[in-house]
């Protein structure tokens, strides 16, 4: 799922099941499986098994040895889908060769130009096929669409996912060590960022422009009271949001306070 190919039985919810399932002792595969999918399930039901037992183990949920199962984080990481969901955020940036990575950061790079293109995920697979240099199915962009909502990348209005990225920062704004009530420059920031959001910031985000996806994302969490954006006059560290005349923070930044 994230180290190669999408597929849409890896979803989040069968991955947070299985890893339930081993919280408290290992389990042989075979128990395991039987407890997911129950004999009574057959047809092509019967192969839903290794897609989601592979993406919980990529993302180091798991472990397996000697055919069982076993969780290989802490029980804190597993005790609600909203802890897998800040764990799995952090994962993300060990799979930059895999199709999750590459469709999430090509989608992000569109900018506000996604709101032109087909509001159908699954027609958009051509075009990413071109955009990431692997090949992108409709199945696979399908699968896509679990797990970016999931993770917190957007929202989805039928089959069309609006980029807003406040969910995944917020998470991986929740985890750094930054001093709450201090203002921070906003470039100092973004390095704090970066080493687990290139997926949507890019390697080296120089021309201090943020993508709709993450402009979004930045104005949700300062609405929220999480964060506080401003433009302090005279601080050389400008970065431009994508333009916004109708919020508070319509365009260009300098500082940012983590408030809560």
């Amino acid at each position: 799922m994230f180290g190669n190919k999408m597929v849409t039985p890896a979803t989040p919810e069968r991955v947070y099941t299985l890893c339930k399932i081993v919280e408290k002792k290992a389990l042989a595969a075979a128990d395991v499986r039987s407890k997911m999918e129950p004999e009574y399930l057959t047809g092509s039901s019967a192969a839903y098994f290794q897609d989601y037992r592979d993406a919980a183990k990529e993302l180091g949920l798991i472990s397996i040895s000697d055919n069982f199962i076993s969780l290989a984080t802490s029980a804190n990481h597993v005790s609600s889908t909203q802890a897998m969901r800040k764990f799995a955020n952090h994962q993300l940036e060990k799979f930059r060769d895999g199709q999750f990575y590459k469709v999430t950061q090509a989608y992000f790079s569109l900018g506000d130009q996604v709101f032109t293109k087909d509001k159908n995920l699954s027609n958009l697979a051509p075009e990413m096929t071109i955009l990431t240099g692997s090949t992108v199915d409709a199945m696979a962009m399908r699968a896509w669409r679990f797990w970016v909502t999931f993770l917190g990348f957007g929202y989805l209005q039928d089959m069309f996912l609006i980029p807003n990225a406040n969910v995944f920062l917020g998470d991986i704004i929740s985890t750094l060590p930054i001093e709450k009530g201090k203002i921070y420059a906003f470039g100092e920031f973004i390095q704090s960022i970066l080493p687990y959001a290139q997926i949507i910031l890019g390697s080296n985000p120089t021309d201090h422009q943020l993508n709709y996806g993450v402009s979004c994302g930045l104005r949700t969490l300062h609405d929220m009271g999480v964060i506080k954006l401003e433009h302090i006059m005279d601080y050389d560290d400008i970065w431009s949001l994508y333009p916004m005349k109708a919020h508070p923070v319509s365009g260009t930044v300098t500082s940012i306070t983590i408030c809560k």
